[in-house]
């Protein structure tokens, strides 16, 4: 849906493209006007960002589950965000250890009902995993929505085959190619 304007080559006449809802037309003396107010930025006061300690969130996907996410659901997620591992998705501590159902009470501050119930629904919705190792229970989150690094290991991709994806009008991610 364009909003009626377009950008026209001056030379050829032709349209270049339509203007969508929320463009701006910017010229060059606003451009150079910005310019002049940008403060000047002291080298020595630029920060390194450790970027292994920040979590990915897919905006588009997480927009469309807002809605129909429990105030609940969305405080756990909230809550169990800093805890998905940099590799696969899987919650753990920073010293490798897995996060189990106890240790979920305590980061979410839920009575241990409300975070099995949470954890049902979101597993139900795709949204979590839950597995087990030879020891101990294992939960992971669907890399669509949260993740860390620039790859999404391979088996989680098998684990949330099944997940409708609401940004690509709910093509499910084993149809992907």
């Amino acid at each position: 849906m364009g909003t009626g304007r377009a950008i026209l080559n001056r030379q050829t006449g032709e349209i270049e493209r339509d203007l969508q809802p929320g463009d701006r037309i910017v010229t060059g003396k606003s451009i150079d006007a910005a310019k002049r107010r940008r403060p000047k930025v002291d080298p020595e006061t630029i920060i390194e960002w450790n970027l292994s300690s920040f979590t990915k969130m897919n905006i588009p996907e997480l927009r469309l589950w807002i809605k129909d996410l429990s105030t609940t659901e969305k405080a756990f997620l909230f809550s169990i965000s800093p805890y998905v591992s940099f590799d696969d998705c899987h919650l753990q501590f920073d010293n490798g250890v897995d996060i189990g159902s106890e240790h979920l009470v305590a980061i979410t501050g839920l009575s241990r009902s409300v975070v099995y119930q949470t954890i049902n629904s979101l597993v139900k919705k795709d949204i979590m995993y839950k597995g087990k190792n030879s020891t101990n229970r294992q939960y992971f989150v669907n890399p669509w929505l949260f993740c860390k690094g620039n790859r999404i290991n391979k088996v989680l991709r098998t684990m949330f085959k099944n997940y409708r994806i609401r940004v690509m009008g709910g093509r499910q991610w084993k149809d992907l190619r």
